[in-house]
């Protein structure tokens, strides 16, 4: 079992859009995956297992020792990929800011019946988000490059090199600048780029038609979407 987490302190960078592709992508693969809520906003809960009542058993539950993870797991198939979820919900906020760092690892080392389990964290590499970059073999930073998003991107690669794990960043919406070009954006996508100093996984594209395969329930995953959608994202994560 392989343990995969998505963190940025930056909320809005994406976190959540990548980890749902991410999530597809793997079990599109073939493989057993279980994608676990760790944000008590609950925007992966919202997109792939949507419940009229919030108050479900979920990650709140099972790190509160209030039920067990089989009791808490949805199965969730979005047009025939299928896999696993833990939900969220507010609730988890009393205890997220200030959760063990070893709390994660407790709960899902060495899972038999998933080959990936997937962390979707909230925007802070603090509390849960560390104990998930703490369990993982693959940490993913989503980010897009407007100047407030260069700084968290940044700390938030620091931070993991404080606990000795490296991140990875996922740079949406991206497009390499030509040479020609000297404005402010051009200007402002190379100089990220450039701070990353190699930590660059690859980049996702920010268009209706991503958009619409995270959000839309009923997106219909042809061959043809599955190539244009998930194949990238198998390939920045290098997943086989």
């Amino acid at each position: 079992m392989k343990v995969l987490s998505v963190v940025n302190q930056k909320g809005g960078s994406g976190k959540t859009s990548f980890s749902v592709l991410l999530t597809l992508a793997v079990a599109s693969a073939g493989k057993r995956v279980l994608a676990v809520d760790c944000d008590p906003q609950y925007g992966l809960s919202a997109i792939l297992a949507p419940a009229e009542k919030v108050e479900r058993l979920g990650l709140f539950e099972l790190l509160s020792g209030l039920a067990k993870l089989e009791e808490v797991a949805v199965p969730v198939n979005r047009d025939g990929i299928t896999f696993d979820l833990i939900p969220s919900e507010y609730r988890l906020e009393s205890i997220a800011t200030t959760l063990d760092p070893f709390a994660l690892k407790r709960k899902f080392k060495n899972l038999k019946k998933y080959d990936y389990v997937i962390f979707d964290t909230p925007p802070t590499v603090q509390g849960i988000s560390r104990a998930a970059s703490m369990i993982a073999d693959g940490i993913y930073i989503p980010s897009d490059i407007p100047i407030p998003s260069l700084g968290p991107t940044l700390y938030t690669l620091g931070s993991l090199r404080d606990v000795e794990k490296e991140g990875k960043v996922v740079l949406v919406g991206y497009k390499e600048p030509k040479e020609e070009l000297k404005g402010c954006t051009a200007r402002l996508a190379r100089e990220f780029k450039d701070k990353l100093n190699g930590n660059c996984a690859g980049v996702l594209p920010r268009n209706v038609t991503m958009a619409k395969a995270v959000a839309d329930p009923e997106f219909k995953w042809t061959a043809a979407m599955r190539a244009k959608i998930l194949a990238p994202i198998l390939e920045i994560t290098e997943i086989q």
